[in-house]
Protein backbone atom coordinates (compact mmCIF):
# COMPACT_ATOMS: atom_id res chain seq x y z
CA UNK A 1 0.00 0.00 0.00
CA UNK A 2 2.77 2.17 0.39
CA UNK A 3 4.26 1.95 -2.80
CA UNK A 4 0.93 2.47 -4.47
CA UNK A 5 0.48 5.90 -2.22
CA UNK A 6 4.38 6.95 -3.34
CA UNK A 7 3.35 6.14 -6.91
CA UNK A 8 0.14 8.14 -7.28
CA UNK A 9 1.85 10.88 -5.25
CA UNK A 10 4.97 11.33 -7.87
CA UNK A 11 2.24 11.20 -10.68
CA UNK A 12 0.21 13.97 -8.89
CA UNK A 13 3.33 16.33 -8.50
CA UNK A 14 4.81 15.86 -11.87
CA UNK A 15 1.55 16.41 -13.11
CA UNK A 16 0.85 19.83 -11.26
CA UNK A 17 4.50 21.16 -12.07
CA UNK A 18 3.95 20.16 -15.76
CA UNK A 19 6.68 17.58 -16.05
CA UNK A 20 6.87 14.51 -18.31
CA UNK A 21 5.60 11.32 -16.45
CA UNK A 22 6.97 8.92 -19.11
CA UNK A 23 5.32 5.61 -20.52
CA UNK A 24 3.41 3.19 -19.09
CA UNK A 25 4.68 -0.42 -19.20
CA UNK A 26 2.92 -2.25 -21.59
CA UNK A 27 2.51 -4.97 -19.02
CA UNK A 28 -0.19 -4.28 -16.42
CA UNK A 29 -3.10 -1.47 -16.61
CA UNK A 30 -1.69 1.29 -15.14
CA UNK A 31 -3.67 4.59 -13.27
CA UNK A 32 -5.58 6.65 -15.23
CA UNK A 33 -6.85 3.62 -17.82
CA UNK A 34 -10.42 2.65 -17.96
CA UNK A 35 -11.19 -0.72 -16.98
CA UNK A 36 -11.57 -2.81 -19.24
CA UNK A 37 -15.38 -4.09 -20.49
CA UNK A 38 -14.92 -8.39 -19.48
CA UNK A 39 -18.04 -10.00 -19.18
CA UNK A 40 -17.42 -12.12 -16.05
CA UNK A 41 -20.02 -15.23 -14.69
CA UNK A 42 -21.86 -13.68 -11.94
CA UNK A 43 -22.00 -15.46 -8.25
CA UNK A 44 -24.13 -17.99 -7.84
CA UNK A 45 -25.16 -17.57 -4.63
CA UNK A 46 -28.03 -14.87 -4.58
CA UNK A 47 -26.20 -13.04 -1.53
CA UNK A 48 -23.36 -12.31 -3.29
CA UNK A 49 -25.02 -11.00 -6.02
CA UNK A 50 -27.16 -8.76 -4.07
CA UNK A 51 -23.98 -7.41 -2.58
CA UNK A 52 -22.33 -6.47 -5.74
CA UNK A 53 -26.28 -5.24 -6.99
CA UNK A 54 -26.85 -7.69 -9.74
CA UNK A 55 -30.37 -8.62 -10.52
CA UNK A 56 -30.03 -12.09 -12.01
CA UNK A 57 -27.61 -14.91 -12.89
CA UNK A 58 -25.54 -15.24 -15.98
CA UNK A 59 -22.67 -12.90 -16.94
CA UNK A 60 -22.28 -9.36 -16.06
CA UNK A 61 -19.68 -6.72 -16.37
CA UNK A 62 -18.12 -4.15 -13.66
CA UNK A 63 -20.33 -1.60 -14.79
CA UNK A 64 -23.50 -3.05 -13.39
CA UNK A 65 -21.61 -3.40 -9.84
CA UNK A 66 -23.01 -0.82 -7.05
CA UNK A 67 -21.15 1.56 -5.52
CA UNK A 68 -18.97 4.26 -6.44
CA UNK A 69 -15.21 2.77 -5.82
CA UNK A 70 -14.99 -1.75 -6.84
CA UNK A 71 -11.28 -3.00 -5.34
CA UNK A 72 -10.82 -5.60 -7.63
CA UNK A 73 -8.23 -8.44 -7.08
CA UNK A 74 -7.15 -11.10 -9.93
CA UNK A 75 -5.88 -13.69 -7.82
CA UNK A 76 -5.55 -17.73 -8.50
CA UNK A 77 -6.71 -20.39 -5.86
CA UNK A 78 -3.41 -21.87 -5.71
CA UNK A 79 -0.69 -19.18 -5.17
CA UNK A 80 -0.05 -19.45 -1.61
CA UNK A 81 0.01 -15.02 -1.40
CA UNK A 82 -3.35 -14.82 -2.78
CA UNK A 83 -4.01 -17.11 -0.30
CA UNK A 84 -2.79 -14.95 2.78
CA UNK A 85 -4.30 -12.14 1.24
CA UNK A 86 -7.51 -13.65 1.76
CA UNK A 87 -7.23 -12.83 5.77
CA UNK A 88 -6.57 -9.17 5.46
CA UNK A 89 -8.98 -8.62 2.48
CA UNK A 90 -11.78 -10.39 5.00
CA UNK A 91 -11.06 -7.76 7.32
CA UNK A 92 -10.97 -5.00 5.03
CA UNK A 93 -14.39 -6.47 3.74
CA UNK A 94 -15.38 -5.95 7.43
CA UNK A 95 -14.20 -2.41 7.76
CA UNK A 96 -15.83 -0.93 5.24
CA UNK A 97 -19.71 -2.61 5.65
CA UNK A 98 -19.00 -1.64 9.24
CA UNK A 99 -18.28 2.14 8.22
CA UNK A 100 -21.61 3.81 6.96
CA UNK A 101 -19.47 6.17 5.04
CA UNK A 102 -18.37 3.05 2.66
CA UNK A 103 -21.23 0.61 3.39
CA UNK A 104 -22.50 -0.05 0.18
CA UNK A 105 -20.12 2.40 -1.77
CA UNK A 106 -17.07 0.44 -1.95
CA UNK A 107 -17.41 -3.28 -3.18
CA UNK A 108 -15.16 -6.14 -3.30
CA UNK A 109 -14.83 -8.48 -5.81
CA UNK A 110 -12.00 -11.75 -6.61
CA UNK A 111 -11.28 -12.65 -9.71
CA UNK A 112 -10.04 -16.08 -10.08
CA UNK A 113 -7.65 -16.44 -13.42
CA UNK A 114 -7.25 -20.06 -14.84
CA UNK A 115 -9.85 -21.39 -12.04
CA UNK A 116 -12.84 -23.79 -12.26
CA UNK A 117 -15.82 -22.87 -10.26
CA UNK A 118 -15.42 -26.20 -8.10
CA UNK A 119 -11.67 -25.28 -7.07
CA UNK A 120 -13.13 -21.44 -6.16
CA UNK A 121 -16.06 -23.13 -4.38
CA UNK A 122 -13.37 -25.13 -2.37
CA UNK A 123 -10.88 -22.25 -1.90
CA UNK A 124 -14.09 -19.52 -0.34
CA UNK A 125 -15.05 -22.23 2.05
CA UNK A 126 -11.01 -23.19 2.98
CA UNK A 127 -10.35 -19.51 3.51
CA UNK A 128 -14.28 -18.34 4.58
CA UNK A 129 -13.62 -15.22 1.83
CA UNK A 130 -16.16 -12.95 2.86
CA UNK A 131 -16.01 -11.07 -0.31
CA UNK A 132 -17.23 -12.83 -4.15
CA UNK A 133 -14.85 -14.46 -6.11
CA UNK A 134 -16.03 -15.49 -9.73
CA UNK A 135 -13.88 -16.97 -12.26
CA UNK A 136 -11.93 -15.68 -15.09
CA UNK A 137 -11.14 -19.41 -16.49
CA UNK A 138 -10.15 -18.33 -20.05
CA UNK A 139 -8.16 -15.51 -19.03
CA UNK A 140 -10.22 -12.97 -20.73
CA UNK A 141 -10.20 -9.95 -17.84
CA UNK A 142 -6.62 -11.23 -17.28
CA UNK A 143 -5.38 -10.75 -20.82
CA UNK A 144 -7.57 -7.36 -20.94
CA UNK A 145 -5.90 -6.05 -17.75
CA UNK A 146 -2.36 -7.14 -19.42
CA UNK A 147 -2.36 -8.51 -15.90
CA UNK A 148 1.22 -10.75 -15.15
CA UNK A 149 1.30 -12.01 -11.34
CA UNK A 150 -1.54 -12.90 -8.67
CA UNK A 151 -2.32 -11.17 -6.51
CA UNK A 152 -2.64 -7.97 -8.35
CA UNK A 153 -5.36 -5.63 -6.78
CA UNK A 154 -7.29 -2.55 -8.61
CA UNK A 155 -9.01 0.34 -7.41
CA UNK A 156 -11.57 1.33 -9.61
CA UNK A 157 -13.65 4.45 -9.43
CA UNK A 158 -17.01 5.75 -11.34
CA UNK A 159 -18.43 9.45 -11.42
CA UNK A 160 -21.85 7.59 -11.48
CA UNK A 161 -23.93 3.90 -11.24
CA UNK A 162 -23.76 2.63 -14.81
CA UNK A 163 -19.95 3.58 -15.69
CA UNK A 164 -17.16 1.05 -15.82
CA UNK A 165 -14.74 3.52 -14.57
CA UNK A 166 -11.01 4.05 -14.63
CA UNK A 167 -8.22 2.45 -12.67
CA UNK A 168 -7.33 4.98 -9.41
CA UNK A 169 -4.80 2.53 -7.91
CA UNK A 170 -3.02 -0.95 -8.16
CA UNK A 171 -1.09 -2.99 -6.03
CA UNK A 172 0.89 -6.26 -6.79
CA UNK A 173 1.43 -8.73 -4.20
CA UNK A 174 0.54 -8.90 -0.74
CA UNK A 175 -0.91 -5.83 1.12
CA UNK A 176 -1.02 -6.76 5.12
CA UNK A 177 -1.94 -2.96 5.41
CA UNK A 178 -5.65 -2.70 5.60
CA UNK A 179 -5.83 0.78 7.50
CA UNK A 180 -3.88 2.43 5.16
CA UNK A 181 -6.06 0.79 2.27
CA UNK A 182 -9.25 1.16 3.88
CA UNK A 183 -8.29 5.05 4.72
CA UNK A 184 -7.62 5.41 0.61
CA UNK A 185 -10.36 3.66 -0.50
CA UNK A 186 -12.72 5.85 1.69
CA UNK A 187 -10.68 9.42 0.23
CA UNK A 188 -11.10 7.85 -3.07
CA UNK A 189 -15.14 8.46 -2.71
CA UNK A 190 -14.27 12.11 -2.75
CA UNK A 191 -12.42 11.93 -6.21
CA UNK A 192 -13.28 12.47 -9.67
CA UNK A 193 -12.08 10.23 -12.05
CA UNK A 194 -10.99 13.21 -14.23
CA UNK A 195 -8.14 13.95 -11.36
CA UNK A 196 -7.24 10.56 -12.16
CA UNK A 197 -7.36 9.98 -16.25
CA UNK A 198 -4.53 12.68 -16.89
CA UNK A 199 -1.81 10.11 -15.33
CA UNK A 200 -2.50 7.56 -18.04
CA UNK A 201 0.76 7.53 -19.77
CA UNK A 202 0.77 6.24 -23.99
CA UNK A 203 1.56 2.36 -23.74
CA UNK A 204 4.67 1.95 -25.53
CA UNK A 205 4.43 0.16 -28.64
CA UNK A 206 8.55 -1.66 -28.54
CA UNK A 207 8.11 -2.45 -24.43
CA UNK A 208 10.43 -5.47 -24.72
CA UNK A 209 8.56 -8.84 -24.71
CA UNK A 210 9.03 -11.67 -22.39
CA UNK A 211 12.20 -14.19 -23.74
CA UNK A 212 13.10 -17.78 -22.97
CA UNK A 213 16.10 -17.80 -21.49
CA UNK A 214 17.63 -19.84 -24.96
CA UNK A 215 19.51 -17.66 -27.75
CA UNK A 216 18.07 -17.54 -31.14
CA UNK A 217 20.26 -19.50 -32.48
CA UNK A 218 19.34 -22.53 -30.24
CA UNK A 219 15.80 -21.91 -30.05
CA UNK A 220 15.64 -22.03 -34.17
CA UNK A 221 17.99 -25.50 -34.15
CA UNK A 222 15.77 -26.79 -31.41
CA UNK A 223 12.94 -25.77 -33.61
CA UNK A 224 14.57 -27.51 -36.82
CA UNK A 225 15.52 -30.49 -34.62
CA UNK A 226 11.77 -31.22 -33.51
CA UNK A 227 10.67 -30.64 -37.45
CA UNK A 228 13.81 -32.91 -38.68
CA UNK A 229 12.04 -35.71 -36.22
CA UNK A 230 8.62 -35.64 -38.14
CA UNK A 231 10.64 -36.27 -41.77
CA UNK A 232 13.44 -37.11 -43.29
CA UNK A 233 14.76 -33.74 -44.29
CA UNK A 234 14.30 -29.60 -43.45
CA UNK A 235 14.97 -26.77 -45.52
CA UNK A 236 14.13 -23.12 -45.57
CA UNK A 237 13.26 -22.51 -41.50
CA UNK A 238 12.53 -19.08 -41.09
CA UNK A 239 10.89 -16.69 -38.40
CA UNK A 240 7.73 -15.43 -40.39
CA UNK A 241 6.93 -11.96 -39.76
CA UNK A 242 3.45 -11.79 -38.08
CA UNK A 243 1.64 -7.52 -37.50
CA UNK A 244 1.21 -9.54 -33.65
CA UNK A 245 4.70 -10.31 -33.30
CA UNK A 246 3.68 -13.75 -32.29
CA UNK A 247 7.09 -15.23 -32.48
CA UNK A 248 6.28 -18.19 -35.29
CA UNK A 249 8.83 -20.10 -37.30
CA UNK A 250 7.97 -21.47 -40.84
CA UNK A 251 9.79 -24.72 -42.92
CA UNK A 252 9.19 -27.35 -45.08
CA UNK A 253 9.74 -30.90 -43.76
CA UNK A 254 10.12 -33.67 -46.64
CA UNK A 255 7.48 -36.47 -46.04
CA UNK A 256 6.76 -39.48 -48.22
CA UNK A 257 8.50 -38.37 -51.18
CA UNK A 258 6.88 -34.58 -51.02
CA UNK A 259 7.72 -31.37 -49.25
CA UNK A 260 5.13 -30.37 -46.61
CA UNK A 261 4.92 -26.98 -44.85
CA UNK A 262 5.48 -27.11 -41.11
CA UNK A 263 5.07 -24.44 -38.44
CA UNK A 264 6.40 -23.57 -34.83
CA UNK A 265 5.37 -21.11 -32.29
CA UNK A 266 7.57 -20.41 -29.65
CA UNK A 267 5.17 -18.68 -26.44
CA UNK A 268 6.70 -16.93 -23.31
CA UNK A 269 3.90 -16.01 -21.44
CA UNK A 270 3.51 -14.58 -17.89
CA UNK A 271 3.48 -16.97 -14.52
CA UNK A 272 -0.09 -16.20 -12.51
CA UNK A 273 1.55 -16.95 -9.36
CA UNK A 274 3.67 -14.22 -8.03
CA UNK A 275 6.40 -16.91 -6.69
CA UNK A 276 6.30 -18.73 -9.88
CA UNK A 277 8.39 -18.85 -13.31
CA UNK A 278 7.18 -17.72 -16.35
CA UNK A 279 6.05 -20.24 -19.04
CA UNK A 280 8.37 -21.08 -22.09
CA UNK A 281 8.01 -23.95 -24.57
CA UNK A 282 7.24 -24.18 -28.38
CA UNK A 283 4.66 -26.24 -30.53
CA UNK A 284 4.95 -27.58 -34.32
CA UNK A 285 1.63 -27.55 -36.12
CA UNK A 286 0.73 -28.34 -39.95
CA UNK A 287 -1.29 -25.85 -42.30
CA UNK A 288 -4.63 -27.65 -40.64
CA UNK A 289 -3.82 -26.55 -37.41
CA UNK A 290 -2.90 -30.07 -36.20
CA UNK A 291 -0.76 -29.90 -33.59
CA UNK A 292 2.68 -32.26 -34.50
CA UNK A 293 4.65 -31.75 -31.38
CA UNK A 294 5.53 -30.28 -27.83
CA UNK A 295 8.54 -29.39 -26.67
CA UNK A 296 9.76 -27.15 -23.26
CA UNK A 297 12.18 -24.70 -23.12
CA UNK A 298 11.52 -23.59 -19.36
CA UNK A 299 8.68 -25.36 -17.24
CA UNK A 300 8.15 -25.32 -13.98
CA UNK A 301 6.22 -26.78 -10.92
CA UNK A 302 5.55 -26.65 -7.48
CA UNK A 303 9.25 -24.79 -5.71
CA UNK A 304 10.40 -23.88 -9.44
CA UNK A 305 11.54 -27.44 -10.18
CA UNK A 306 11.15 -28.11 -13.79
CA UNK A 307 9.21 -30.42 -15.34
CA UNK A 308 10.71 -34.42 -15.63
CA UNK A 309 10.88 -36.17 -18.73
CA UNK A 310 7.61 -38.48 -17.86
CA UNK A 311 5.99 -35.26 -16.86
CA UNK A 312 6.84 -33.84 -20.17
CA UNK A 313 5.86 -37.27 -22.42
CA UNK A 314 2.21 -37.36 -20.87
CA UNK A 315 1.80 -33.65 -20.79
CA UNK A 316 2.28 -33.86 -24.57
CA UNK A 317 0.34 -37.00 -24.96
CA UNK A 318 -2.69 -34.29 -24.00
CA UNK A 319 -2.51 -31.76 -26.93
CA UNK A 320 -0.43 -33.79 -29.55
CA UNK A 321 -2.73 -34.22 -32.48
CA UNK A 322 -5.38 -31.97 -31.37
CA UNK A 323 -6.51 -29.36 -33.56
CA UNK A 324 -5.73 -25.69 -32.70
CA UNK A 325 -8.78 -24.38 -33.79
CA UNK A 326 -10.80 -26.92 -31.09
CA UNK A 327 -11.69 -26.21 -27.48
CA UNK A 328 -9.47 -26.42 -25.50
CA UNK A 329 -11.58 -27.08 -22.04
CA UNK A 330 -8.42 -27.09 -19.21
CA UNK A 331 -9.69 -29.72 -16.48
CA UNK A 332 -7.09 -29.97 -13.87
CA UNK A 333 -7.73 -33.23 -13.04
CA UNK A 334 -7.36 -34.55 -16.38
CA UNK A 335 -5.13 -32.16 -18.16
CA UNK A 336 -2.59 -30.57 -15.16
CA UNK A 337 0.64 -31.84 -14.62
CA UNK A 338 1.20 -32.65 -10.91
CA UNK A 339 2.09 -29.45 -8.75
CA UNK A 340 2.26 -27.40 -12.04
CA UNK A 341 -1.44 -26.30 -12.36
CA UNK A 342 -0.96 -22.80 -13.02
CA UNK A 343 1.70 -24.12 -15.95
CA UNK A 344 -0.66 -26.42 -17.36
CA UNK A 345 -3.26 -24.10 -17.62
CA UNK A 346 -1.78 -21.40 -18.99
CA UNK A 347 -0.01 -23.14 -21.68
CA UNK A 348 -3.95 -24.87 -22.76
CA UNK A 349 -4.87 -20.94 -22.97
CA UNK A 350 -1.97 -20.30 -25.05
CA UNK A 351 -2.71 -23.34 -27.61
CA UNK A 352 -6.67 -21.89 -27.87
CA UNK A 353 -5.20 -18.83 -29.47
CA UNK A 354 -4.23 -21.14 -32.02
CA UNK A 355 -7.39 -20.10 -34.63
CA UNK A 356 -5.93 -16.38 -34.19
CA UNK A 357 -2.84 -17.22 -35.37
CA UNK A 358 -4.23 -19.38 -38.12
CA UNK A 359 -5.73 -16.59 -40.03
CA UNK A 360 -2.87 -14.10 -39.03
CA UNK A 361 -0.69 -17.04 -41.36
CA UNK A 362 -3.67 -16.87 -44.20
CA UNK A 363 -3.35 -13.65 -44.52
CA UNK A 364 0.36 -13.10 -44.43
CA UNK A 365 0.08 -15.83 -46.97
CA UNK A 366 1.95 -18.40 -45.49
CA UNK A 367 -1.13 -20.73 -45.63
Amino acid sequence: MKDLMRRLAVCLVALFLGLPLGSVSAEPIDIGEPFPVVALPAPADPAQRAYLGLDREGPFTLDQVEGKVVLVEILNVLCPHCRKQTGPYNALYRMLEDDPVTRGKVKMLGVAVANSDEQIEDFVDIYAVAFPVVSDRRFALHRALRAGPTPFSLYVLRDAPGEVGVVAGTELGEDPDMAALFAFLKDLLTMKTAQFVPLAGEQTADSAPLEPPQAEGEITARIAGAMAALGNEVKDVHRVSLPSGRRVYAARVRQSGGWQPVFAEVASRSAICDVCHNVHFFYLFDRQGKILAFEPLHLTKYGNVEWTEGELARFAKRVVGRSMTGLWNFDPKVDAVTSATMTSAIIFDSLEQGRQLLDELRDAGEL
